[in-house]
């Protein structure tokens, strides 16, 4: 891939940027990146204000682990597998990906009495696993703990993987959208306490677009003293 056109002097690259390029990596930092983890933060946040008792439960795991003097870190994930399993059960119940992007056969295909000829283009419907109540107990309803063994560990499920990630190629940014939805909520979590507007509790069926979002909805952000 062509990023730079020009003349390399010493350590110096003259020229200008690849401009398709650049349009290129800014709209998949954005569609993979940005735009999907400020949905999930949103959603995440709507999901606290049906259950206030999962945000106590999160606060009071950080802080019991990091306390309000610091902000958290990536080295405090080890220590807040609450915190991580409620974003993992956000991940599933959000189902903000419904669809994966659209991938072709390589070879000519036989299943349950279909022939997929080679080279069509299939998409796999996330949706039906990620709601499936023969993969996951009670799939309507939101339960962090589903992820936690009786040690209070996390367990790891091929099922709770990124929904982008259900696929041979794996998501490029895949390991930054985990580290900033953790850092995101985790320094949220520590410093505000997320409650409803009365009478104003938000919906959790979302509006299809570039992905599965929330419905605006109204809140309120305390500060932790």
């Amino acid at each position: 891939m062509k990023v730079f056109e020009g003349e390399q002097i010493g350590s110096t690259i003259t020229g200008s940027p690849d401009l398709e390029n650049v349009a290129m990596t800014i709209a998949d930092l954005f569609l993979a990146g940005t735009e999907t983890t400020a949905t999930i933060i949103r959603w995440t946040l709507a999901y606290f204000l049906h259950n206030p008792d999962v945000q106590e439960k999160c606060f009071r795991e950080i802080q019991e682990n990091i306390g309000q003097s610091r902000r958290p870190s990536m080295k405090d994930k080890t220590n807040l597998p609450y915190v991580e399993a409620t974003i993992m059960e956000v991940l599933r119940r959000a189902d903000i990906g419904p669809l994966s992007l659209p991938h072709t056969v390589p070879h000519d295909v036989q299943f349950r009495g279909y022939t997929f000829p080679k080279g069509v283009n299939v998409m796999l419907m996330l949706d039906s696993v990620l709601q499936d109540p023969d993969v996951w107990d009670g799939s309507h309803n939101f339960r962090p703990g589903r992820f936690l063994d009786e040690t209070g560990k996390i367990v790891k499920k091929e099922e709770s993987s990124f929904p982008s990630l259900w696929v041979r190629r794996v998501c490029l940014v895949e390991s930054m959208a985990r580290m900033e939805l953790f850092l995101f909520l985790t320094t949220m979590i520590q410093r505000f306490k997320f409650v409803p507007v009365v009478g104003q509790m938000p919906y959790l069926d979302g509006i299809i677009g570039l992905s599965h979002s929330p419905r605006p909805f109204l809140m309120k952000a305390i500060p932790r003293v």
